[in-house]
This record gives C-alpha cells, sequence and structure tokens, in this order.
C-alpha cells in the first residue's frame, strides 16, 4: 500500500501547486466490484462515502482493496470528526480523510491532530494494511505524515464565518465545499444554485487561494457548473459517482428505449 500512500503524495503536491485542477469523484457502493470499475476511468482521487452510505470496517477494507496497484487515491469521508474513525480510515489504507463539519479553527486543529503522527499529531500508531500488512511499517511511519491528504468540509455558514481562522490552520491540505449543507444552513435547503449560496462559494474559493489553501467543491455532472467552478478558482471538483451515473444511465436507456420501440419501461 505504500504506492497508494506516494499517490496521495503526489496529489497533496497537485492541490498545493493549484496550477491544474483535480478530477475527484464519489463511491457510496459498498461492493468492490463497482469501485473496481471506477477507478480505473481516469479520477485523481475517489471519495468512499461513510457518512452518507452504510460502510462498517470489513466493507470499507473491501472497497479500499479494489485501489490496489491503480494510480487513483481513495479518500474516505468519515461520519464525523473523530479521531477513531480517522484512524480506521487511515490504518485500513486510504490516501486521505474528508471531515465533514469542520466549523473552526479548534475542529480543524482536531482533524490535524487525528491524522498526524508525533510530533505533529497524535494519531495511534499501529499501521496494519496501510503498512502492507506490517511488510513496510518503517517506510509508511516515515512518509505518512507528509502524504495524507486532509481534507476539512466547509459546510455551514459557521464555518463561513470562521474561515480565515480555519484557513490558518497548519495541516489542512484542502478545503471542501459541501453546497447542498451550506445552501441549508443559509435558509436555502435543497437550492445550492441559489444565487446567495453560489456568491458565498465564489467567495470561499477566493479566499481559500488567496491563503494559498487548496479547495474543492462537490459540483455534479453540468459542464458549465463545473467550468465555471474551475474559472473561478477551485484546485477539485468532485463530479458525479456510482449512483449518479447508474441513475444516469438507466434513464438514457429507458428514454431511449421509448423512442426507438415505443413502448415505455416500468
Amino acid at each position: 500500500m505504500i504506492k497508494t500512500l506516494r499517490q496521495a503524495a503526489a496529489l497533496r503536491r497537485k492541490l498545493s501547486e493549484g496550477q491544474q485542477p483535480s478530477l475527484l469523484g464519489w463511491i457510496t457502493s459498498m461492493d468492490p466490484a463497482i469501485a473496481e470499475i471506477e477507478v480505473e476511468w481516469g479520477y485523481d482521487g475517489l471519495v468512499i462515502d461513510t457518512e452518507h452510505a452504510t460502510f462498517d470496517p470489513p466493507t470499507l477494507r473491501g472497497v479500499l482493496m479494489a485501489f490496489r496497484g491503480t494510480n487513483c487515491v481513495p479518500i474516505v469521508r468519515v461520519t464525523a470528526n473523530d479521531p477513531a474513525l480517522i484512524k480506521i480510515a487511515l490504518d485500513l489504507g486510504a490516501g486521505g480523510v474528508l471531515i465533514p463539519q469542520v466549523d473552526d479553527a479548534a475542529a480543524a486543529q482536531a482533524v490535524v491532530a487525528a491524522c498526524r503522527y508525533a510530533p505533529d499529531g497524535r494519531r495511534g500508531i499501529s499501521p496494519r494494511r496501510a503498512a502492507n500488512y506490517r511488510r513496510s511499517y518503517e517506510t509508511y511511519l516515515a512518509e505518512a505524515n507528509q502524504s495524507i491528504v486532509v481534507m476539512a468540509q466547509i459546510e455551514s455558514l459557521t464555518a463561513y464565518h470562521h474561515l480565515d481562522e480555519i484557513l490558518a490552520v497548519p495541516g489542512v491540505d484542502c478545503c471542501f465545499i459541501g453546497p447542498d449543507d451550506l445552501s441549508g444552513t443559509m435558509g436555502h435547503l435543497g437550492a445550492p444554485s441559489h444565487p446567495e449560496v453560489v456568491e458565498v462559494i465564489h467567495d470561499i474559493i477566493r479566499r481559500c487561494r488567496q491563503a494559498k489553501r487548496a479547495v474543492a467543491v462537490a459540483a455534479g455532472t453540468d459542464m458549465k457548473d463545473i467550468k465555471r467552478l474551475v474559472d473561478v478558482g477551485a484546485n477539485a471538483v468532485l463530479c458525479g459517482g456510482d449512483v449518479n451515473f447508474m441513475n444516469a444511465g438507466f434513464a438514457a436507456f429507458a428514454a431511449n428505449f421509448r423512442a426507438e420501440v415505443g413502448v415505455p419501461l416500468g
């Protein structure tokens, strides 16, 4: 799994340099076969979403195995800013973590501490699968702190109001904007394209880049929206995932079937 660690380090550098946007996507299916399909499609990294899907550690391990030997970085979105959950994800071989609801500097500091070994943090030391079942133990310990991608979700008005202090915390590699949650806290639930929400998103992107911090946005699959976010300055866009593309594929097939055969499906 040292290759995964080094791919994570390369993604971390790419995000830091910010010259070319990174393409990220989502995994919500617990079937490793779906992950095996996704990792071959040119994504820089895929976020395994344990926050909104029913992953347990053995299931997560199975999906992480699908990344082995590929150039795609597995990033685990944990369910909460909890050092125990972060430790499990990293010890199982994640190349990075995405932490929800990072609302202030104290939360950001806790994220970094949970991801780094001492003296830079307080991550417990006993990597198993991440260190190739201890065959690469010394190498993993030597490289992990400089390689693991740490992403903090900025998804509330509270986080927006504390953005400058979050950006001042060393070790947060990338701020991730969650438009859906952000829109809800702004009084526009279910309307992430509302002009007021878009204005805040663009302001977060600009301020992150001014602070020389990477910033990612959940962007869907609309190419105009994606291009707009990249033009504003987003370092990374999270575009599509297993469920999104399955729904889109089935919908397109059903529409074509109706048009060509004249028989509705369902």
